[in-house]
């Protein structure tokens, strides 16, 4: 056997390897850097803002989050975080920088209270409209349906032009889904009535969430879910593997049960209109890739973003940075600081390590871009990925259309291992 038939073979049943990059915060240890990256040269960019807090903790959720708290915490939140934009805005805005897309995350941005939402939504909106945004801009928030009314969609729709996009969390219909993993969803008929508000407020994409790869999940539950799907008909919907970096205390589906909980999926999905290719994660009825601007941006196209809020992650063309709070420090400590740009990690990449990155989150998307690639290694990558790409396509993992690798069905069954390949030679 050949190094790489070796490696992917020994990489097929090791599940760390279908997360994201790196598998370890370890890995990144000899590049940690004291300085923070700068944007200053940077012609276009997305941002990304992430508020923690949420009305439950979801059990298999891996983001940073603490419960609902007080009004005038949300409050002293949102100051920092427009202290932080105001002073990224006067640092790095030209005339010339072009703002490639904005999500607001979390959590659950739509836990906030009413006023709160209001200061948020409009003051991230007055940000974006300092830069230049391309024609199709659009920015995204999450939401959940027991957290969202008329007044914040009213709110989001007054800013319709920064954000045009909501994303819902779904992932499951199931009752011992939502009681097991302390989720609450609320009755279908609720979650109608908030899709036509947003219709009728001009909302004109609407994202729901679903996962697979819960041990227990089962056919019956998956197409419980599709039937409330099939009534809702989102624009976009989004199918997320539960990721592996949790097994230390969530169980997992195995491989073989994942590939066919996401067959199943994929089939139903296809069959209601939504377009998409198998091993995708995001599928649409509308023409266009099933992402925000900023998701867009990031995932395919390997742009810079820049994050705000409490363990929020930045990239540009030479390396990454998350905030403070991605270590596990309180809130009280984050919001002790009057910033969240201090005290957090900060990263000089080489371009394997950037490559590696991006392979990791395009690939998880089930498609890799060639000429994105010889961007970021600036040498071609048919040569440097000779070997690897010779394996992958004769033994029909991956298929090539032009510069674009895309995942088949047989790769997609071990696409961890897949993507493994490509990653630095370290790991």
């Amino acid at each position: 056997m050949t190094e790489t038939e070796v490696l992917f073979e020994t990489r097929k049943d090791i599940s760390d390897y279908n997360t994201s990059y790196p598998l370890h915060p370890s890995d990144w240890s000899s590049w940690k850097t004291s300085d923070r990256l700068s944007f200053d040269d940077i012609e276009d960019l997305s941002f990304y803002i992430h508020i923690p807090f949420c009305q439950s903790l979801c059990r298999y959720c891996e983001y940073i989050k603490y419960k609902k708290t007080s009004e005038s915490t949300e409050r002293q939140y949102l100051d920092i975080v427009d202290s932080d934009m105001r002073a990224f805005a006067e640092q790095s805005a030209t005339g010339k920088t072009i703002l490639r897309g904005f999500d607001i995350g979390g959590g659950t941005p739509t836990v906030l209270s009413t006023e709160n939402f209001a200061k948020l939504i409009k003051m991230s909106a007055e940000y974006a409209r300092r830069f230049k945004r391309p024609e199709h801009f659009k920015g995204s928030i999450e939401a959940t349906f027991n957290t969202i009314d008329e007044s914040k969609i009213a709110i989001i729709s007054d800013h319709s032009d920064i954000f045009s996009r909501i994303s819902f969390g779904l992932q499951s219909t199931s009752c011992a889904f939502l009681r097991d993993n302390n989720r609450d969803n609320g009755q279908a008929q609720r979650m109608a009535d908030i899709f036509q508000s947003c219709r009728q407020q001009g909302i004109d994409t609407i994202n729901l969430d679903l996962m697979y790869g819960f041990v227990h999940q089962t056919k019956e539950e998956i197409e419980a879910t599709m039937k409330v799907v099939e009534l809702l008909m989102p624009e976009h919907l989004t199918v997320y593997e539960l990721r592996t970096n949790m097994l230390s205390r969530y169980p997992i589906a195995t491989a073989e049960q994942r590939f066919e909980q996401y067959s199943h999926l994929y089939d139903l999905i296809t069959r209601l209109g939504y377009k998409g290719r198998f091993g995708m994660n995001t599928f649409s009825l509308i023409g266009d890739h099933g992402l925000s601007s900023y998701l867009q941006h990031r995932m395919m196209k390997n742009g810079s973003y820049k994050g705000f809020g409490i363990a929020a992650q930045s990239k540009n063309d030479t390396g990454i940075s998350y905030n403070i709070g991605k270590n596990g420090e309180s809130l009280e400590c984050c919001l002790s600081k009057n910033t969240f740009e201090k005290d957090g990690d900060s990263y000089k990449l080489p371009p394997r390590e950037l490559l590696s990155k991006y392979v990791a989150i395009s690939g998880y998307c089930g498609m890799i871009d060639l000429s994105v690639m010889e961007k970021i290694l600036h040498s071609d990558p048919n040569m440097v990925f000779e070997k690897v790409l010779g394996f992958l396509l004769n033994n029909q993992y991956i298929e090539k259309d032009g510069t674009m690798l895309y995942m088949t069905s047989k790769g997609f069954l071990h696409y961890g291992a897949v993507l493994s390949l490509f990653y630095n030679n370290r790991f």
